[in-house]
C-alpha cells in the first residue's frame, strides 16, 4: 500500500507536465495576438489566422518557414545562386510584416543596388543597361500580388535577347562575349 501512494504522489507532476504541454500545443492564437496588420501580400494567404504558418511556438518567423512557400527562393537558394543565396538565416531582417497593407516587403533602391551581390556581374555592354527593367521584365520575373519581382524565371542571353542560331547553340558565351556580339574564338579581332 506504501508503495503505490508513493506511486501515486510521484506520478502527479509528471501528469501535471504532461497536462500542461497538451494545452500549450493546443493554444490558439488569434487576430487579437497579432502586432499588426499583415501587408496585403500576406493577409490572405496564410493571413492572421494561422500563425503557425510563419511563426514557431515561441512566435519567431523562421526562414524555412518562410521558404515552404516561397519556393523559388528555396531554390536558389539551394543552389547557392542569385541575391538571396547567402542571406538564408533571417528573412525577416529584410522582409518585415504585421505593418499593414502599404508595407513593401521588398524595399529596393534600384539606384543603389550592387549587382554584384546576385553573383551575375554586369560587364561589358551590360554595363550600359540604363533601366533594371530592360532584363527584368514582367514576363520573366515571377508572380506578385502587390509588387514587381526582379527575381528571373529565366537568366539566359536568349531570356533577353533573339536566337540568332536558332536550334544550333544555347549557350552563346560559348562563341560571344558580353563586351559586343562579335563571334572572338576564331582569332579575328573585335571592334
Amino acid at each position: 500500500m506504501k508503495l503505490d501512494n508513493k506511486i501515486l504522489s510521484l506520478s502527479w507532476p509528471v501528469l501535471v507536465v504532461v497536462f500542461s504541454a497538451f494545452l500549450w500545443s493546443q493554444q490558439q492564437y488569434t487576430v487579437d495576438d497579432a502586432p499588426g496588420p499583415l501587408s496585403t501580400a500576406h493577409k490572405d494567404s496564410p493571413g492572421l489566422k494561422n500563425c503557425g504558418q510563419c511563426h514557431n511556438d515561441d512566435l519567431e518567423v523562421l526562414p524555412n518557414k518562410c521558404l515552404t512557400c516561397h519556393q523559388e527562393m528555396a531554390s536558389r537558394i539551394s543552389a547557392n545562386h542569385g541575391f538571396h543565396r547567402d542571406k538564408a538565416e533571417d528573412c525577416a531582417v529584410c522582409h518585415t510584416e504585421h505593418e499593414g497593407d502599404e508595407t513593401k516587403l521588398v524595399d529596393l533602391d534600384v539606384n543603389d543596388f550592387d549587382h554584384e551581390e546576385t553573383g551575375y556581374s554586369l560587364l561589358g555592354k551590360h554595363k550600359t543597361v540604363n533601366s533594371c527593367l530592360t532584363c527584368h521584365k514582367e514576363e520573366n520575373s515571377f508572380p506578385r500580388k502587390t509588387a514587381f519581382s526582379y527575381l528571373m524565371k529565366d537568366s539566359r542571353c536568349l531570356s533577353c535577347h533573339e536566337p540568332q542560331h536558332p536550334g544550333r547553340q544555347d549557350n552563346c558565351q560559348v562563341c560571344h562575349g558580353r563586351n559586343n556580339w562579335r563571334v572572338e574564338i576564331w582569332g579575328r579581332k573585335t571592334r
